[in-house]
């Protein structure tokens, strides 16, 4: 249902209508008693109250001074000032001082209803009566509501300096079918008027009919005794008649006003209101505000120059890996676009759905789908046509899955080697990776685990194997439990425990010892030198004891490298 109310007086007119699939026009109203739950819906009132979304209000909260239109068992409403302190029936209000009272107890009076045949109490008949009593109380909410928002109408006229504003009733209800008698104002359509709403996919279209200036700004409002904004600004080319369109989102009430914006400004400004509102989406600027280009806003406009509103650069992310259908980005942006589009897997901007500009950090939803998304973040002016918008483009990678860990060193669970080097890789690229250690010496957590080498794929594009290596990792006797965590470029996280037992018993054998340099026998020149050997154990300590020629022995002690080479300096 569409319900359409208006009023004109020079330039301004307001129009408002209906724009959700709802019958009641009512629901911004300030309800200052406070709604309780509704029980189960038994009786016909409590069914046409639900139907138009009325609040249930507690006895202790209704207000003094108020109409209260008892509904009885046969449909009749009766208005009164009572308060219905003592009444088991629910209470609703209707608008800020009409109330609905369910004085019913789930009951319908088939003998008095209009509706009823010869007490007739079939299961039919009783929905026939429900039905219809239901639509006759939903017939008195809707006339309610209507006079309400009369009066707020002729309010707001006067207020505008209106006072032929006609339209009243003259004589407010009666009988059954609460006839209204509102009287609708009538005006002179050969001036400047609003006209022809309609209402299509969540989109207004209105036209603004016999225009005569050169630009004009249309204001909304879904309450008519708050703050209006600025909608749009139209150039009319001729005096006929000016279309334009305005997004209803999440307004199901939505007032309309013109206002001539021709040469008007504000703010000891030269710029005009309707240029700032082109280009920039408000007029709270000066005329010495900065462009994108540092130029001052009235130089622009003395000099006919689309202002610079911003520039965008490009996009950054944290990594191009994601692991959730969220993605984060952060707008690379001088200055202060209007709209901003995001596309996902789709390179047509004419697909672009536009979106009021808040800020420089865009969530981007890439699905449900692993694997690399194109994406492309679009930006343009207020007054920008979408075919001339700044786009930027960004891949990033959907990763659902927890990295693998494949360890390879050492390859068997008991070990004679009281430090070992633990070694393995990843099937794909890590960003971090530790170790603990638990055993009878105590726990160690977070120890550094290095990622020695990765593998380039020049089919993906994308490093994959990872190989690692901790480095040095201390055991005692007995068990030691190694647990790794690792973490891959998308933020999943993984952990992989292995057990090492040290072992002494089977290690019987001393270790083997081979000397490189120098070969027994072999010539040395100089005061001293270097000897360089090989140890099959490097974990063992080596020692050498050198016999002068005087026969003192001194002792020296080598130092050996994880892959057994050795060395013992200054021999």
């Amino acid at each position: 249902m569409r319900k359409i109310y208006a009023i004109l007086a020079g330039v301004i007119l307001v129009l408002a209508f209906n724009i959700s699939s709802q019958t009641t026009l009512v629901s911004g109203f300030n309800h200052t008693a406070v709604p309780v739950q509704s029980s189960s819906p038994d009786s016909f009132v409590q069914v046409a109250a639900d139907s138009q979304g009325l609040s249930q209000v507690a006895p202790a909260d209704l207000p003094r001074g108020a109409t209260y239109w008892w509904v009885m068992a046969n449909g009749s409403a009766v208005p009164t000032p009572f308060l219905p302190r003592d009444l088991n029936g629910p209470v609703y209000q209707i608008t800020d001082a009409q109330f609905l009272v369910d004085t019913t107890g789930g009951q319908v009076a088939l003998n008095s209803h209009p509706f009823a045949l010869q007490r007739q109490t079939t299961a039919n008949n009783v929905a026939t009566i429900v039905a219809a009593q239901t639509d006759s109380v939903v017939n008195l909410i809707n006339q309610i509501q209507a006079r309400e928002y009369n009066r707020q109408v002729r309010a707001m006229a006067m207020a505008m300096g209106i006072p032929s504003f006609g339209g009243g009733d003259s004589g407010g209800y009666s009988g059954n079918g609460y006839t209204n008698n509102y009287v609708p104002y009538t005006f002179d359509t050969n001036g400047l008027w609003l006209g022809n709403p309609t209402v299509s996919n969540g989109v207004s279209y209105v036209n603004l009919n016999n225009a005569t200036n050169q630009v004009y700004a249309i204001l909304t409002t879904t309450n008519l005794l708050g703050s209006w904004q600025v909608e749009t600004v139209v150039w009319p080319t001729n005096n006929s008649v000016m279309p334009f369109t305005a997004q209803n989102a999440d307004r199901p009430i939505l007032f309309f006003r013109a206002k001539d914006w021709t040469g008007v400004t504000e703010n000891g400004n030269i710029t005009p209101d309707w240029w700032l509102w082109q280009y920039f989406g408000t007029t709270a600027l000066s005329d010495t505000n900065l462009d994108a280009n540092n130029n001052t806003l009235v130089y622009d406009y003395t000099n006919g120059l689309d202002p610079a509103v911003f520039s965008f650069t490009g996009l950054e992310v944290p990594n191009n890996y994601v692991s959730s259908s969220l993605a984060t980005v952060q707008l690379d942006v001088v200055g202060s676009p209007y709209y901003v589009a995001v596309l996902v897997d789709d390179n047509n901007f004419s697909n672009a759905v536009w979106n009021t500009y808040s800020g420089s950090t865009i969530t981007v939803n890439l699905g449900l789908t692993a694997g690399w998304h194109d994406i492309w973040i679009g930006l343009r002016g207020h007054a920008d046509d979408p075919s001339i918008a700044i786009w930027q483009w960004k891949r990033l990678k959907v990763d659902f899955s927890a990295p693998a860990l494949v360890i390879t060193g050492p390859t068997n669970g008991t070990v004679t080697q009281p430090m070992i080097q633990l070694t393995g890789y990843s099937p794909k690229a890590l960003s971090s990776i530790s170790y603990d250690l638990n055993n009878a010496a105590g726990v160690m957590t977070n120890q550094q685990v290095l990622v020695l080498n990765q593998y380039y794929n020049t089919n993906t594009w994308e490093f994959t194997t990872n190989s690692f290596q901790a480095f040095d990792v201390e055991l005692t006797n007995g068990a030691n439990t190694i647990t790794l965590h690792a973490t891959d470029l998308a933020g999943n996280t993984t952990t992989l425990t292995t057990n090492l037992t040290l072992d002494y018993s089977t290690k019987t054998n001393p270790p083997v010892v081979q000397i490189f340099w120098p070969q027994n026998g072999m010539p040395v020149a100089g005061n001293s030198f270097t000897l360089r050997g090989q140890v099959d154990d490097f974990t063992a300590t080596v020692t050498a004891a050198l016999v002068d020629t005087t026969g003192t022995t001194n002792t020296f002690s080598g130092l050996v490298e994880r892959n057994g080479n050795f060395w013992l300096e200054n021999l």
